[in-house]
């Protein structure tokens, strides 16, 4: 068993836990009682822990209050804006491609199923990114009921399938009580908290494609599949893979290799591609091997009869790869960065969005 098979077999064991557990909760009342005393909670599929206890609260300044609600309610304005930019946007690409017969845009709002919707590489980077990122929203909600007079109940973290969650208990009884100005301010603190925290790792994620761009080659021809029964197929060529020469001579561009193929259409034709695979390592990012390998690919009359000039084989060109010396830990930091720049945003935008269970919905049932 690879790697990749161990871990997606554990994440679906973790799974598996978190509901046998939470069914064993529904059908033994002792069970319940036991986990409570540990201030543990078992819904469906998520496990939450209590860490804090109840947390008075404390009352700022009318300056400082005014500061917090007029933050918010900016911050929850423009993510609001963000979450109908992009559904317009896609609704009207939607509509355009299905009234031309083109192919449907992809969904700009995509679960986070590991080794579905991403690969199992990216998954750490990702746990930390959402764990982050929901700590300081939660963080964010505490911080601003505590400072506007609504006490905390309790806090704590939990499991949620496989990722990380925090999540923050206010009295709602008082909550529900206070003026709209504090259930704004306390509504839009979380969104204002993955806002910053966006702007920030935006700025970090910046400096951190400076710092790799040193190691980026490029821009190549890469091989990303070959046609079954095809010439480049029956030499067996490597996918990925990126094309170095051919026949000696060095292919820069589409049209060059074009035209080294369409040389030789009058006679069987032995080409000698060398090439250097493209290896994955960390956050599934490919770099280019150090070690490059030559293919003889045969092209023989019939081939030309069948096929033209094609030898099998799809390419894509990308603008840059990381090259063999690129340290494991700058494109760690280079992936995490960007991912939790990505996921701030995304979770800023989601909870301001005027949905059910998000703040921003709750925030519409107060106005």
């Amino acid at each position: 068993m690879d790697s990749r098979t161990a871990a997606a077999v554990a994440l679906l064991a973790l799974v598996a836990v978190e509901l046998a557990l939470y069914l064993l909760t529904r059908t033994s009342q002792r069970l319940r009682e036991a986990l409570s005393r540990c201030r543990v909670a078992v819904e469906p599929l998520a496990v939450l822990v209590d860490v804090g206890r109840e947390v008075s609260p404390r009352e700022l300044g009318r300056f400082a209050r005014y500061f917090i609600l007029t933050l918010s309610m900016a911050s929850v304005a423009f993510s609001t804006y963000l979450f109908y930019s992009i559904l317009v946007s896609y609704l009207s690409n939607l509509v355009r491609s299905l009234a031309s017969g083109v192919e449907v845009p992809p969904s700009p709002m995509v679960p986070l199923l590991p080794g579905i919707t991403f690969g199992l590489g990216l998954l750490p980077p990702i746990l930390v990114a959402v764990g982050l990122g929901l700590a300081a929203h939660e963080l964010a909600h505490m911080a601003v009921s505590i400072v506007s007079g609504v006490p905390v109940r309790s806090w704590g973290v939990g499991l949620a399938l496989v990722f990380p969650l925090a999540y923050v208990r206010v009295d709602d009884e008082r909550f529900s009580k206070e003026r709209l100005a504090v259930k704004a301010s306390v509504l839009g603190a979380g969104v204002t908290a993955n806002l910053a925290l966006a702007l920030l790792f935006l700025v970090a994620a910046g400096l951190a494609t400076q710092a790799v761009y040193g190691y980026v080659e490029g821009p190549y021809l890469v091989v990303v599949d070959v046609e079954e029964g095809m010439p480049a197929a029956r030499a067996g060529l490597e996918v990925p893979s990126v094309i170095v020469s051919v026949n000696g001579t060095r292919i820069d561009s589409l049209e060059k290799l074009r035209e080294v193929l369409n040389s030789s259409l009058d006679r069987e034709t032995v080409f000698e591609v060398y090439v250097l695979p493209l290896t994955k390592g960390t956050c599934e990012l490919y770099r280019l091997s150090s070690r490059g390998r030559t293919y003889t690919i045969r092209r023989g009359l019939d081939d030309v009869e069948r096929y033209g000039y094609r030898i099998g084989i799809t390419l894509a060109i990308a603008p840059y790869i990381f090259s063999p010396q690129t340290p494991d830990y700058l494109l760690y930091a280079y992936c995490q960065l960007h991912i939790l720049y990505v996921v701030n945003l995304s979770l800023a935008i989601i909870n301001a969005a005027p949905l059910l269970v998000t703040d921003g919905g709750r925030l519409l049932t107060e106005l």
